[in-house]
């Protein structure tokens, strides 16, 4: 029946069953495309009996045993290994910030670009008080020697605050003190007072520039804090650093001006040669050119 139907829809008729025993001996489990190849007769031989201590000869793969139960293999010379316990997958949060980052601890960030340990800033020393008109405290450290003396009496005209200073220096180059640890003179070459000239008083402050900075923090221990209140006065003095430094940088800053005084002179910054130091004279050279008042 099976013929009759393969005749009718023109198909070749169907194959005998694949014998495999007959195909192994007549080597057609090698042949390949090439009808050519033939295979050496030791290939077709059985292979040889595995000894004894593997228990016996092993049938072919996919075939049922003779004797009907498989031979016991021996048993391994290793057992495999105990299982894993069974661990919930997380994920790690990680700590980015610069704290984490500044020790040893690396983070995904910090391999982007090549690690460098932070270098400690030195902390600063704080900023000095602001005094009068916004300028900063007297630094006794410093180098420098000009020094603006606010907080003056307007009663004071020159010649009252020269007395003041000259007296101080004296008391200074006097002191025995001084001389033990090495003596620095105290002097000043430069004084300008400047004067309200429709009122004939002075505007409250001063510039003097001592020859020394060792003169200059002596000035400021003793006017500093000063009370006028003998005098009359409730000011208290104030001693901070001038803008303009140097006793060649004031004259030149006013050798310029011009002074709206009449004429008087007393009125005008003057620079001494030699600088004046309480007890020798010095030559007065005014600084700037007094003009007439305008009306």
């Amino acid at each position: 029946m099976a013929a009759t139907s393969a005749s009718r829809l023109d198909l070749p008729p169907a194959a005998p069953p694949f014998d495999v025993s007959v195909a192994y001996a007549r080597g057609q489990l090698y042949s390949t495309k090439a009808r050519h190849l033939t295979l050496p007769p030791s290939c077709l031989l059985p292979p040889p009996p595995l000894p004894a201590a593997c228990g016996g000869p092993l049938a072919p793969v996919g075939c049922a045993y003779s004797g009907g139960t498989p031979p016991a293999f021996p048993p391994f010379p290793w057992s495999p290994p105990p299982p894993l316990p069974a661990t919930r997958c997380g994920i790690a949060e990680i700590d980015e910030s610069p704290k984490a980052e500044a020790e040893d601890n690396f983070s995904p960030r910090s391999v982007l670009t090549p690690w460098r340990r932070a270098t400690p800033t030195p902390a600063s020393p704080p900023p000095l008080p602001l005094v009068v008109g916004g300028k900063r405290a007297f630094d006794p450290t410093s180098d420098k020697t000009s020094l603006m003396i606010c907080n003056i009496p307007n009663s004071f005209v020159k010649r009252r605050f020269m007395a003041i200073l000259d007296q101080h220096c004296a008391q200074e180059n006097n002191n025995p003190e001084w001389r033990a640890v090495g003596f620095v003179r105290s002097e000043y070459d430069f004084l300008y007072l400047p004067i309200d000239f429709r009122t004939k008083y002075n505007k409250g402050y001063a510039f003097v520039n001592m020859t020394t900075a060792t003169a200059a923090r002596r000035l400021h221990a003793f006017l500093h804090g000063h009370s006028w209140a003998a005098i009359g006065s409730g000011k208290v003095c104030e001693v901070v650093h001038a803008d303009i430094q140097g006793v060649d940088a004031l004259s030149g800053h006013f050798s310029g001006s011009r002074f709206p005084c009449g004429g008087n002179k007393e009125f005008l910054p003057v620079r001494f040669g030699p600088p004046r130091d309480g007890h020798r004279k010095s030559v007065e050279r005014v600084i700037g050119r007094a003009v007439a008042r305008p009306r």
